[in-house]
């Protein structure tokens, strides 16, 4: 009996110490499902209030909380000894006690009252929070009793009500990401990827020797090689890889503008990003571009072995990616050059800009050394090393392209060399060539930076203009329309650059009389450069156009350069100008000049040209994508910048405003949606590039073999294998005259040439 006795004492604590019930989502219940075992009442009532303090909003992963569980209403009255009770569960951490007033619920975790706590209607809970990322959720029920337990009612009258609550998973509060750090990132994963197509395509063109040993004097060889054919393919190399970088950084700064109010890039940041992407699309991207083809294809054209002075045609190029070092150096840090890519004094001197400033002028000042060796190359070369036969008015027009752009280059650049020099000593030695305060003038940059910025506009338009004269003559199976003044116009384009630079200066309190006599000047321009279109389309009328992507490029060329052309003749009139100047309608002007004229001719060079530089046809296929996803996409992107830049929206500024009403600064609504579209659009246009990254590729690897002549071009280039030997030419070629031939058959063709020369016996008289 006593071992009876002491097992059914032992049940008896067991069930005086155990929990009287669960709580779960649903609700309390134990064995019976009838609610709280202890009280009467299947419904909550309203009456009664539970509450749970000290829960925060958002928890810390592992941190401890002291809960106070309480209630009002009900029956419950301080004069009974029974009181109420609860009972708390919750979904994620972990519950404890701190009193003798609570215990834990080993079959689920929830805490509910002992029987000391059955007197009171408050108890404390700890709480320690989850290491998860998920809300928490806690279910408290609470019972007020009217302290009749045990008695003849039993617990009848007794009321009971439910409480949820949610506390909210912390919320990272992340370090907004650096976006110099992402272009750090990205610049060199580009030049990783470079590095990986170049060792796939040496792989995939001799796999069989591809180990080290055949590698690293492949290597040796292009780098220090002086042959012209090599050292334009660096140039190229080196001009995608940084129309990639530029691009990247166009792309950033689109992302930044695609809503209004935007904190992508920060002022400082923002400034940084324009800076940059226009210097080295300009001087990094654009340039060598063309330096790359007229390496390649002027000596072919003049029927010349190499540049008259290769090894100083090496230097020029080695000088680009060390400058190219020091300009960027700056992002690295997050200091980059924050001036514009124009520098404007007194900014650009001032103890306000950034340091990378510094590294960005000392970079500047070496380009402009190796545009000096390319310019004295180049006129050197075409000045004395054409083939016998060839006369200045016999050169074709891309070579005369490169002749003209290289003498602006050449007369423009010794003033922003100047330039750079003063504001170089001015920031490290102390000078003050543009400091106002110590006699220094500002102004002076303005003069000297246009005086070469405004030429050098047309020094990377006017190769592009060679490069269209080549594609629409030989794509019109017909010789140019016009072609001395075609020369003319190229020539009178150079000179007039040097005159209308002022227009850039409309702003900068030029005296009116000035003014005037610069408008008319610039309005001059239109003149040569009408002349070249319509001898384009007259080339066009009277030839039979054939159709390949190359002369896709051309045509598109012609429309966007054209819109180009005509928005930039609202810039000359002074009235236009004071109110368009710092609008986004220059923006739009200026891309569609430099990216649908310099891009798009250039653009078509590659697929006029690639497969005499490969030996390689390119993909027409491809080809014709790449021009249709970029022609569409980049008009998508660029034209609507025209009407931004009406309604007001400033360009050089990292961000603005929307409103409905007319509130001073603010644009409408409308422009919010514009930018979003020019920002997709930009992603489409670049993203387009890579088609044509991908058709090279394709093209060096398994391309089929090109012929000397795949286009049926008449000047010297394709004369020579593709790829053309090295020296290209095994004798030097004489050119000789075609119209003599023509001129000695008969017919109606032989009179009419005879009408227009001058018969040999006036000659003689005409000597005597």
């Amino acid at each position: 009996m006593s071992r009876a006795a002491l097992a059914i004492l032992v049940v008896l604590a067991a069930m005086l110490a155990a929990p009287s019930a669960t709580s779960v989502p649903s609700g309390v219940e134990n064995v019976s499902q009838s609610g709280c075992g202890c009280h009467s009442g299947d419904n909550p009532n309203p009456s009664v209030t539970p509450s749970i303090e000290g829960l925060p909003e958002t928890y810390n992963y592992s941190q401890t909380y002291e809960l106070t569980v309480s209630f009002t209403g009900g029956p419950s009255d301080s004069s009974n000894i029974n009181q109420g009770g609860f009972n708390l569960w919750v979904s994620d951490g972990e519950l404890t006690v701190s009193d003798g007033t609570a215990q834990v619920n080993a079959l689920d975790g929830s805490v509910t009252h002992t029987e000391a706590g059955n007197d009171q209607t408050s108890w404390v809970v700890i709480w320690t929070a989850p290491t998860t990322d998920r809300n928490v959720e806690f279910i408290l029920h609470t019972n007020s009793v009217n302290g009749n337990a045990g008695g003849s009612e039993g617990s009848s009258g007794d009321m009971w009500n439910r409480l949820t609550v949610e506390v909210s998973a912390p919320v990272e509060v992340q370090e907004p990401v650096n976006p110099f750090v992402v272009l750090s990132v990205l610049i060199i994963v580009t030049a990783v990827l470079l590095a990986i197509t170049l060792a796939y395509v040496f792989y995939r063109v001799s796999p069989d020797s591809f180990d080290w040993d055949t590698f690293a004097p492949w290597i040796a060889e292009w780098l220090t090689s002086t042959d012209h054919k090599r050292v334009g393919t660096l140039y190229f190399v080196q001009g995608l890889f940084f129309l990639v970088v530029g691009g990247i950084m166009a792309l950033m700064i689109r992302i930044q503008l695609s809503v209004p109010g935007n904190d992508f890039l920060t002022q400082e940041q923002y400034n940084q990003f324009f800076t940059l992407h226009g210097t080295v699309m300009i001087f990094l991207a654009a340039m060598p571009l063309i330096a790359g083809f007229a390496n390649w294809i002027v000596p072919l054209q003049i029927g010349a072995p190499d540049l008259a002075l290769p090894r100083l045609n090496a230097m020029s190029f080695w000088l680009q990616p060390v400058s190219a070092i020091l300009i960027l150096t700056g992002i690295f840090s997050g200091g980059g050059a924050d001036t514009g890519w124009t520098g404007y004094a007194p900014y650009v001197v001032s103890e306000t800009a950034h340091v990378g400033t510094t590294m960005w002028i000392a970079g500047q000042i070496m380009l402009v050394a190796s545009s000096t060796l390319t310019g004295i190359n180049f006129l050197t070369t075409i000045a004395v090393m054409r083939a016998p036969g060839m006369g200045w008015m016999q050169m074709p027009l891309f070579t005369w392209s490169i002749f003209v752009a290289n003498l602006m280059l050449f007369l423009s650049i010794p003033a922003w060399g100047v330039g750079l020099i003063q504001v170089y000593l001015d920031r490290v030695i102390g000078t003050a060539f543009y400091d106002v305060a110590a006699g220094g003038d500002p102004l002076l940059w303005s003069h000297l930076f246009w005086y070469f910025g405004h030429p050098e506009v047309y020094v990377v338009i006017v190769p592009a203009f060679g490069v269209i004269s080549e594609v629409i003559a030989t794509s019109s199976r017909r010789s140019v329309f016009g072609y001395r003044s075609m020369v003319y116009a190229m020539a009178g384009i150079g000179l007039v650059s040097f005159i209308v630079y002022g227009h850039h200066m409309f702003t900068s309190g030029m005296d009116p009389t000035l003014r005037f006599i610069t408008m008319l000047t610039t309005m001059l321009v239109a003149v040569p450069t009408g002349i070249k279109i319509f001898n384009w389309l007259k080339t066009m009328h009277g030839g039979t156009l054939v159709y390949r992507t190359h002369t896709l490029w051309a045509l598109g060329f012609l429309v966007t350069f054209t819109l180009g052309g005509i928005s930039g003749m609202y810039f000359p009139s002074i009235a236009m100008d004071v109110h368009l100047h710092e609008s986004y309608f220059v923006i739009a002007h200026f891309h569609y000049v430099l990216v649908g004229g310099t891009l798009f001719g250039f653009f078509a060079a590659i697929y006029y040209w690639f497969p005499k530089m490969s030996g390689r046809m390119m993909s027409e296929k491809l080809g014709t994508l790449h021009f249709l996803v970029a022609f569409v996409s980049y008009n998508a992107a660029f034209w609507p910048m025209h009407r931004l830049g009406v309604w007001g929206m400033a360009r050089r500024h990292h961000t603005y405003f929307v409103t409905t009403d007319e509130a001073l600064g603010a644009l409408p609504m409308e422009a919010a949606g514009w930018n979003m579209f020019i920002t997709v659009s930009a992603f489409i246009f670049a993203a387009s590039t890579l088609i044509l990254v991908v058709n090279m590729i394709n093209t060096v690897i398994r391309g089929e073999d090109a012929p000397p002549d795949p286009w049926g071009g008449w000047s010297f280039e394709w004369m020579v294998a593709s790829p053309p030997p090295t020296p290209s030419f095994s004798e030097i070629p004489t050119l000789m005259d075609a119209n003599e031939h023509i001129a000695n058959e008969p017919g109606a063709i032989a009179r009419w040439f005879s009408r227009l020369m001058v018969a040999e016996e006036d000659i003689e008289e005409a000597m005597h």
